[in-house]
């Protein structure tokens, strides 16, 4: 539990990766009560790099160092995919909270013994799913759920953005848990199943193989109980155009959502509503980066059992989708 004599979170960074100054830094920054005191990196000189230009006071050569200081209370986890299940063990067993990028885990196996690590350690494990605490979401939610929406029959997303193929890209290689539906699609695969609050089963999943053999492009489908069907479209191939579908698209016998910029809503997003019976309307919400949403949810719940629980629950969920997908393509191709 947190010590409550002492107000002051005190996180620690393994890897010093791109998008923890977004992630992480900059939100700390913009509270009184976070610190970001080290960074640790195995790369030779990255640590140092890094923290010189972050402002962090202290570098680290090694994870260990950063998981084994008694003085940190939070680890955020923002390695290749591969590499998390292990390394989130490890700071949870050292009875660190922990934020871990998504996707958290390339298998089930690994999700299943990482929230096992949390429950044994009485710690917060999270998925960095950031989107879902920003007022945007949080509206689709209650959108979704008006009687004069209906419920949902077919969800749709497109999720598209250049990742150029590079042989050392954590992205592009399956070995270290690379692959467009794991690092791209995953969060449309996330948000299909808050909103439909049921666990779907992957009907279909094709996908195009970069030169390492981790999908480049896929498409992936999937029912949920009681009818709904959702379909997930993720590439690394292009960048989006104003030819392509927007992010999501939620549709009931009568009624259309259709948000664009629901990834990170805080750098542009647009709501299209078309309830039944009433004119389309076309609007934005007002919000802070989803980031600073994330890390308030994230220290606000240290402590609390339930929301622990539920973040578990949700990881190991979201881990069996994606798992079940590449499971089938592997079945599928024998």
């Amino acid at each position: 539990m947190p010590d409550s004599s002492d107000t002051v979170v005190r996180i620690g960074l393994i890897g010093a990766s791109s998008i923890a100054p977004s992630a992480i830094i900059e939100p700390a920054r913009r509270r009184d009560d976070i610190e970001v005191v080290a960074v640790g990196a195995r790369r030779p000189g990255a640590a140092a790099s890094f923290a010189r230009r972050w402002g962090i006071p202290r570098a680290e050569s090694s994870y260990e160092a950063v998981i084994d200081d008694p003085a940190i209370d939070v680890v955020y986890v923002s390695l290749a995919a591969g590499d998390h299940a292990r390394w989130s063990i490890a700071a949870l067993e050292a009875g660190k909270d922990v934020l871990c990028e998504k996707p958290a885990s390339p298998t089930l196996a690994e999700a299943r013994a990482m929230t096992a690590a949390a429950e044994r350690a009485g710690r917060l494990l999270v998925e960095a799913f950031h989107y879902r605490w920003h007022p945007l979401f949080a509206h689709l939610r209650e959108l979704v759920a008006r009687n004069d929406f209906g419920p949902i029959e077919r969800m749709s997303s497109s999720v598209i953005g250049s990742r150029p193929f590079l042989a050392d890209s954590v992205l592009h290689d399956p070995a270290l848990g690379g692959g467009a539906l794991r690092h791209s699609g995953s969060y449309a695969v996330h948000w299909m199943r808050l909103l439909a609050r049921r666990e779907p089963r992957v009907a279909e999943f094709e996908q195009v193989r970069g030169p390492l053999g981790a999908d480049a492009s896929s498409t992936l489908g999937l029912e949920f109980p009681g009818g709904a069907r959702g379909r997930v479209v993720s590439s690394f191939e292009r960048d989006r155009t104003g030819g392509d579908p927007p992010e999501l698209v939620v549709e009931s016998a009568m009624s259309r959502i259709e948000i664009q910029g629901l990834i990170v809503p805080h750098h542009g997003h647009s709501v299209r509503l078309h309830l039944a019976g009433q004119p389309l309307r076309q609007y934005t919400l007002a919000g802070r980066a989803s980031y600073d949403y994330q890390l308030d949810e994230f220290v606000a719940a240290r402590g609390d059992s339930t929301t622990a629980r539920i973040d578990r629950q949700d990881l190991e969920a979201q881990a069996a989708v994606l798992d079940a997908a590449y499971g089938r393509d592997q079945d599928e191709s024998r």
